[in-house]
């Protein structure tokens, strides 16, 4: 099948026919698919290589004046898990309206509707917008390709605003928590089970600090957009068999922050807090998303989804992360929304599946955010 902008549906179809599943991602042969599409359009190109078949992909127009938007997207998406689905993950077949398989809705549907938009701005005025696309590999365990973009000349680019594509059902989302993600362990001695007081048992040390973390404190206030941060322990494994006293422990914290909470800061308290017997190491580090939400283009991005949708949002933030608050860390402390045509019910799931309509729906809101844009 020959990459088309004229049907962004038949485009999500396309790039969720790629199986780009984080791990191992192989993001790098649909991202110079991509870099083809978008060099014919007239813009220049950067393939940055992260490792062997991984890869982001930069695009820009030479010839803008003044700040560019930036619409970023991530091509990797999350394993099919073990239930079994219905209908096949890569075979992006339209149903009643819904197209189906792994990254329909999170988010290859956004990066279609947008790439689409571009191209109908296009044909529509003789030029491109002063436009900035960022297409990253590894957002799905966390935001390895954005940070990656530190060692490129992106950050030079000057953008005044930040359209991040993740599924919202075409709504305009203003924040969202950080996430910061501890591995944490304890040693001990083994000795046998029968003679527990022979040995230094590492899995009630970790049930002690675990238990600790219950009544833990973060001493921030309620913050009037994302709420309060949160703390869980999802995942703990220790022990060789019953019959000895185990030497080593391991449990996973997953933390989600508000701004205000530095990261680093945090890991250390949480140290302190859990006592000596526990070692941590971070495995995810992404900040918060938040906004002014005083801030004119933002009012303008929900403005004209309203209009297209007809639709009041009753929500204004959503649940997972992304890739925002780390490219904001390049460019600076630009507005920025969340916005795409995915279902975010759908993400991760079992059958993930997109309205088709919807795709259509975020063509016509990107086109007239470019339209709208300063350019």
């Amino acid at each position: 099948m020959t990459l088309s902008l004229q049907d962004p549906a038949a485009l999500t179809q396309y790039l969720v026919r790629a199986n780009t599943i984080n791990p191992p991602g192989n993001e790098a042969a649909l991202a110079a698919d991509l870099e083809q599409m978008l060099a014919d359009m007239g813009l220049l190109t950067i393939i940055q290589p992260l490792s062997p078949g991984r890869a982001n992909l930069v695009a820009w127009n030479e010839d803008a004046k003044g700040p560019r938007l930036c619409f970023t997207g991530h091509l990797d998406t999350v394993p099919l898990g073990s239930a079994h689905w219905t209908q096949d993950p890569f075979g992006a077949e339209v149903i009643d309206g819904r197209l189906y398989g792994r990254g329909s809705s999170d988010m290859k549907s956004g990066i279609a509707a947008f790439l689409c938009a571009l191209h109908n701005f296009q044909m529509e005025f003789g030029r491109l917008p002063a436009v900035l696309v960022v297409l990253t590999a590894g957002e799905e365990t966390g935001c390895e390709g954005a940070k990656r973009l530190s060692e490129t000349s992106v950050g030079a680019f000057d953008v005044g605003a930040l359209i991040v594509g993740e599924p919202t059902s075409g709504q305009c989302m203003v924040g969202h928590k950080g996430a910061l993600w501890l591995k944490a362990e304890t040693s001990g001695k083994t000795a046998h089970g029968a003679m527990p007081e022979l040995g230094d048992n590492a899995i009630y040390h970790a049930v002690n600090a675990i238990q600790k973390l219950r009544q833990f404190d973060f001493l921030v206030p309620t913050d009037p957009l994302l709420g309060n941060p949160t703390l869980n322990v999802g995942r703990i494994e220790g022990g060789l068999n019953v019959n000895s006293v185990p030497d080593s422990t391991v449990f996973d914290i997953d933390v989600r922050t508000v701004c205000g909470l530095e990261h680093d800061e945090l890991s250390g308290r949480l140290g302190t807090y859990m006592g000596a017997k526990v070692k941590l190491r971070v495995s995810v580090d992404v900040p918060a998303l938040s906004n002014d939400l005083e801030n004119p283009w933002i009012h303008s991005v929900a403005a004209i989804v309203k209009s297209v949708t007809r639709v009041v949002p009753r929500e204004r933030t959503v649940a997972f992360f992304s890739d925002g608050p780390v490219l904001r860390q390049l460019f600076g402390d630009v507005p920025a929304v969340v916005l795409g045509p995915g279902e975010p019910s759908c993400a991760h799931k079992t059958d993930e599946w997109c309205n088709v309509e919807r795709i259509h729906q975020c063509v016509t809101i990107y086109f007239n955010l470019l339209k709208d844009w300063k350019s």
